[in-house]
């Protein structure tokens, strides 16, 4: 009886190992071709995202180099869509970049045969410091030119073997890199093979010859002989577009093995988009749709960035990169308790309609965020330079801060314009308050940056300097300047000890808060 049910376990264990697995939950292919090599469309959100959570093991040798390549060059691209530190990437991911061991194991998908790769591949994910990868891709050298089906079968049939047994993996697809063989060549046909198995089954694919086939303005060259050095029969097409455009702005120079530059460029695009979607980021969930033409804002008030007036804006990339609250070019993102205006680029500026209701001294104080130091923003009232707002690194995109402007201007009642301009953005903006100043209100201290702030709403003014933040230079200007606060502002706001007095156990007490 022993041995019979020993027998009949054996015949489903068989049974079950040869049914074909269904790799995760994916319910349709993710393909990233030529028409993902683009930055612009992915959200700050969805790259931190990336970084979060992916660990990737990258096998490769020379032609599969210009993917980390590429994305190398974007740590020093000026004309990234957001700041180029945000694609950081090493191994093990250390300062919040994203997690990538580069050349995890030596050879690439035919080197130095067809399927050691595979094996080798095993190796690494069994070993217990490799428990944390979640993805890992494969590239070519030049083994599709030559491959049989029969060749292509094996690699597709070794990566269903890895998607069965390592089931917490993705494992991503990747075709070869063109020849100039064209739309009729053996390389063509065998992608062709690789992609439909992909598309059929829900696989994960990097589409290596699809993006080197096109140049940034959509042209396809792989019909007129296009390689992998992208020469065609009408010349170099890499070549002449990074002729006709700026270094620095519309590309940077990178490594690039057999290659140019901007092939390399697009490879790191695409590879942000994939890192992108496998973090969950779905470039067609955004539904923005237009919010009601915002009315006059009275002021003093509050005035939100996203309620800028119909046709109030210039923004330099195309299409809301945020999805949310409006459908024009202006990037709008939701935050916690609203919107705020996201991914902001230097030269772009926003317009408000607003009515000054009560006349008088007014400050300004914008609710900002930005990992970067250097941000700034002028107010124009009726096209006259009013506010200043230097922006420091709040510690993230999402870490919002009230940053007060450097100066306190008289405005006039009625109707105004507003425009807000981004000199140096790189910042994203929630909403800016204007107050008027009231007899009473701390002024701007000799050498401070503003009007001293009261930060936690205790009604002493620790932001001595009116910088928006609280720390040792604010005790520094209250000591030399103890006489001048003692008879220019109101004592209360500056009594730290709460002994009615400005003095220099004031300075003492307002050192240990910090």
């Amino acid at each position: 009886m022993h041995l019979a049910r020993l027998l009949l376990l054996a015949v489903l264990v068989a049974a079950v190992l040869a049914v074909p697995p269904v790799t995760g939950a994916r319910t349709s292919p993710l393909i990233v071709d030529h028409t993902a090599a683009d930055l612009d469309p992915i959200p700050a959100p969805a790259i931190e995202a990336a970084r979060a959570q992916l660990h990737v093991a990258y096998g490769h040798t020379s032609h599969g180099s210009q993917l980390v390549d590429g994305m190398a060059g974007l740590f020093t691209f000026a004309g990234a869509p957001l700041p180029p530190s945000t694609y950081a990437f090493n191994e093990g991911g250390s300062g919040g970049a994203l997690d990538l061991d580069d050349y995890f194991v030596p050879g690439d998908l035919g080197n130095p045969d067809r399927t050691t790769w595979a094996a080798r591949t095993r190796a690494y994910l069994d070993r217990p410091e490799n428990r944390d990868v979640n993805v890992v891709i494969w590239s070519w050298c030049g083994q599709v030119s030559s491959a049989t089906a029969a060749d292509i079968s094996t690699y597709l049939s070794l990566m269903s073997g890895l998607e069965r047994d390592y089931p917490s993996v993705t494992f991503v697809y990747m075709t070869g890199h063109l020849d100039g063989t064209g739309t009729g060549g053996n390389l063509h046909l065998r992608n062709e093979q690789i992609r439909e198995f992909c598309r059929a089954n829900n696989r994960v694919l990097y589409d290596f010859a699809d993006i080197e086939s096109f140049d940034p303005d959509g042209n396809g060259y792989l019909a007129r002989g296009g390689d992998d050095a992208c020469n065609y029969d009408g010349g170099n097409w890499a070549r002449a577009w990074q002729a006709g455009h700026v270094e620095g702005r519309d590309w940077y120079w990178c490594n690039a093995a057999h290659t140019e530059p901007l092939n390399a460029n697009q490879k790191a695009y695409a590879a942000w988009h994939l890192f992108a979607r496998l973090a969950g980021w779905n470039p067609s969930s955004a539904t923005p749709t237009p919010s009601p033409a915002p009315t006059p804002v009275p002021l003093p008030g509050a005035v939100e960035a996203e309620d800028y007036r119909p046709g109030g804006f210039s923004d330099t990339t195309p299409g809301n990169q945020g999805g949310a609250y409006r459908s024009d070019d202006v990037d709008i993102e939701e935050i916690p308790g609203g919107y705020a205006v996201c991914y902001v680029r230097d030269g772009e500026w926003l317009e408000f309609d607003v009515t000054v209701r009560q006349p008088g001294i007014h400050r300004l104080d914008a609710r900002v965020a930005s990992p970067n130091d250097g941000g700034r923003i002028e107010v124009l009232v009726d096209g006259a330079p009013t506010y200043t707002v230097t922006v420091p690194g709040t510690g993230g995109w999402g870490s919002y801060d009230v940053v007060g402007a450097a100066e306190e201007r008289y405005l006039d009642p009625g109707p105004h314009t507003l425009r807000v301009r981004f000199p140096r953005g790189y910042l994203n903006l929630d909403r800016f308050q204007v107050t008027a100043r009231t007899v009473g209100d701390p002024v701007t201290v000799p050498g401070g940056s503003g009007p001293p702030r009261d930060r936690d709403g205790d009604g002493r003014y620790e932001d001595v300097n009116g910088n928006g933040r609280s720390d040792f230079a604010d005790v520094v200007l209250f000591f030399n300047q103890m006489t001048w606060i003692g008879e220019h502002e109101p004592v209360d706001a500056f009594d730290f000890n709460a002994n009615e007095r400005i003095d220099f156990a004031d300075a003492v007490r307002l050192f240990s808060t910090l």
